[in-house]
């Protein structure tokens, strides 16, 4: 009964502690974009992005520099010295840094947006002073380009990527960095003559990050809410030919188990088109959707479903606008369920439509229509959104409106819909320590006038010590999203072969204690204890999982955790984790299991990580091992190794299993611009094997020719001697873009 009840034992103590304890009151910051300031003048100079910094205008800049440093721990006067200097054309914004450095620079990779892990600088830009969404610009000391965007909900999504440019210096005491970054991609306002912006050092040879302001610890760099401010000479004005077009022709070679061999040829294009300076259209043709990059599998011992992240180009700029309803695993919107059939497989989109951006400083708007083809067993899908926000200082509202309509061909399939609204608003404090948010959803469809909402209302609260989170979904037994993901709501009852919907209420709470010694070789101490109850619809009993954790990470890069958790699960239908049992009989089940992990100093040239768990697992145990390895050659190679067992034993007749999944990944990187990437993948569970191996050439910046080399085969019982393997699809695939 206590257990059941922690999470509000726990949101009482913490609020308690809140109005009791001075260190956990909201600090009294001053404002930063009043106290770290930079000025930015235009230039008539002409600029050679080489990394140089020779051009005179770089020796009359005003200079940002002083740092802040962020780890190991917060301090001022941040140690080596960084200098950062701007300014501007008609064109571009560039940015020049100077990072002083007498230690050899790390470079762990010569891929494009592994950025963190490498001895780098960063930009963030928040043209709008929204501080709450930036665009995010580095490079490493190799002169690999870094790009993404943030969002206050969704944080930082690095798939966005767009055409600047960046180069790079190392001499014998520091290294140099020169970018320019087009104003026809960024969103901003001629009326704003103060940006938000940031800057970021990775000091990882020293296992530092350095901030020219001085973000708090208890948040990540990135985050434009530490904003400074970037004071223009005057406001940039909006520039003329904003659009990209971006055609692709793709062909190949496919073979497939008992078939003919057979080629393909398709093309398309994207276009990309800034109605205003604040306001984007993006439209797509025949969008090639390939398996030019491949999701990486994973083993699931869960009861539910998962879902792996969007990595198409079209959906990502400004993608949470549509896709940061909702929390966690319960989404309204989910862009990678457009484009699939009902059995999961790719199906041909014909165009696609998208019009995102701001309206005013406050207002940001999406809309978004596409439409794909059907075949004789599954009609065409069209598929459409309309979402507003509205910004008050950092907290706003936000509605948003979807419709899926089936089509047979031109003809409306009346009864073949699925429609969602959803309606929430959230208040952010204005240093971002204090958040909460409330939503209501509403699904229509066909035949369903009952139960078809869903209802989510949470909080969070962190500082330099304390970060603790609670949210509440109540799920009804009928809300549908079809084009969204909602996890829990369909159980596999194994007896009958049926999946059977069903609502939930469910909170998750954490709590994170954090203490950061200024002394000695520790980083960090941090203890964590997290529950999750879920309730069916009626509120009685289904589920409680409750963690306490400890992990410690040093100053030289380890770190180590050790997790007891306990399980109550009220199994509803019968369900089965084994190939060779019958299925677990519904019950009521408890039992508690210990894992622990450990990683080694990643800048090493060999580093692994480590994690193992026993335990009980239902009624029987589970005992799980994984293993990774990896071994770097600077700067050119990158060789990892990863394995995974799970052990399963339960009682008689409920079976044994092995699970296991192996997979490789080589990544060597002839230049920046020509890389090679294998990817083998073994997992038994989803019966899989296949290699992904790929050479892209960006042979122009943002154009790339691509060599993809598939061979995957569906795989049973592989450990007894590599019997009943059968091919299932082996291809070659050329894809060239070109970036206009």
């Amino acid at each position: 009964m206590i257990l059941r009840h922690l999470p509000i034992l726990i949101s009482f103590f913490y609020i308690f502690l809140i109005f009791t304890n001075p260190t956990f009151a909201q600090p009294n910051q001053e404002d930063f974009g009043t106290h770290f300031r930079v000025k930015i003048s235009e230039t008539s100079e002409s600029i050679k992005v080489d990394g140089k910094l020779d051009e005179p205008v770089w020796q009359t800049a005003e200079v940002a520099t002083n740092f802040w440093q962020k780890l190991p721990y917060f301090k001022e006067a941040a140690d080596p010295l960084t200098e950062i200097r701007l300014t501007y054309d008609e064109d571009n914004i560039y940015i020049s840094a100077k990072c002083y450095q007498t230690d050899p620079v790390i470079i762990q990779s010569l891929k494009r947006d592994d950025y963190w892990d490498n001895d780098a600088f960063g930009v963030v830009i928040d043209p709008l002073n929204t501080k709450a969404n930036a665009y995010l610009f580095g490079c490493s000391a190799a002169g690999v380009q870094w790009d993404a965007l943030r969002s206050e909900t969704s944080g930082i999504n690095s798939d966005w990527s767009n055409k600047w440019f960046a180069e790079v210096q190392i001499e014998d005491d520091f290294w140099t960095a020169e970018i320019a970054i087009p104003f026809r991609i960024l969103r901003y306002s001629e009326d704003f003559s103060e940006w938000g912006i940031n800057f970021i050092r990775n000091a990882v040879f020293k296992k530092q990050f350095h901030n020219w302001t001085a973000v708090p610890e208890a948040f990540w760099p990135p985050n434009p809410a530490y904003a400074g401010s970037l004071i223009w000479d005057k406001a940039p004005t909006r520039k003329k030919g904003n659009f990209n077009l971006i055609p692709y022709v793709t062909g190949g070679l496919e073979k497939q188990a008992g078939a003919d061999l057979k080629s393909n040829f398709n093309a398309g294009m994207d276009a990309r088109i800034g109605l205003t300076s604040t306001l984007n259209l993006d439209l797509t043709l025949n969008p090639d959707f390939s398996q030019i990059e491949v999701d990486e599998l994973v083993t699931n011992l869960t009861r539910f479903s998962i879902f792996l992240p969007e990595k198409r180009t079209f959906f990502l700029e400004n993608s949470d606008i549509f896709g940061d309803y909702g929390f966690g695993a319960v989404r309204p919107f989910f862009s990678r369920t457009i484009g699939l059939d009902a059995n999961g497989a790719t199906v041909p989109i014909l165009y696609g439509a998208r019009l995102n951006g701001n309206l005013s400083k406050d207002l940001r708007i999406g809309v978004m229509n596409i439409h794909s083809s059907g075949d004789d067993e599954t009609p065409g899908q069209n598929n459409s959104a309309i979402s507003l926000q509205k910004k008050f200082g950092r907290s706003f509202i936000q509605g948003m409106f979807l419709n899926r309509q089936a089509f047979d061909k031109t003809e409306v399939l009346s009864d073949d819909f699925g429609r969602n609204a959803s309606l929430e608003a959230a208040y952010i404090s204005n240093t971002g320590q204090f958040t909460t948010w409330v939503g209501a959803h509403q699904s229509i469809k066909k035949g369903f006038t009952e139960k078809t909402g869903f209802y989510n209302f949470g909080i969070t609260a962190q500082n330099t010590n304390w970060e603790f989170l609670s949210d509440f979904v109540l799920m009804q037994d009928n809300y549908f999203a079809d084009m969204g993901f909602v996890a829990r709501i369909q159980n596999y009852d194994a007896a009958r072969d049926t999946v059977i919907r069903k609502g939930f209420n469910t909170n998750n709470t954490s709590l994170i204690y954090k203490v950061r010694p200024q002394k000695g070789s520790i980083q960090q101490h941090s203890i964590i204890v997290e529950n999750l109850i879920a309730s069916n619809p009626d509120f009685s009993f289904n589920e409680n999982n409750l963690s306490l954790g400890y992990r410690i990470s040093m100053k030289e890069g380890q770190s180590a955790n050790i997790n007891i958790r306990h399980n109550a699960i009220d199994l509803l239908y019968p369900f089965s984790f084994t190939g060779d049992g019958d299925p677990l009989p519904v019950d009521q089940y408890n039992f508690v299991s210990i894992d622990g992990g450990f990683e080694s100093d990643n800048r090493k040239a060999f580093s692994f990580n480590v994690g193992a768990q026993t335990g009980g697992f239902y009624n029987g145990k589970l005992s799980r091992l994984i293993l990774n390895l990896n071994y770097r050659a600077q700067p050119w190679g990158n060789f990892s190794l990863g394995y995974q067992i799970n052990d399963l034993d339960f009682p008689d007749p409920y079976g044994k299993d092995r699970i296991g999944a192996l997979l490789s990944k080589v990544e060597i990187g002839f230049s920046r611009n020509l890389i090679w990437t294998t990817l083998f993948q073994y997992v038994d569970q989803a019966e899989f094997m296949g290699i992904n191996s790929r050479l892209q050439w960006r042979f122009s910046p943002m154009s790339d020719m691509y060599l993809v080399f598939l061979d995957n085969y569906d795989v049973f019982d592989l450990m007894d001697n590599g019997k009943d393997i059968k091919t299932n699809n082996r291809a070659l695939i050329l894809k060239v873009n070109y970036w206009y």
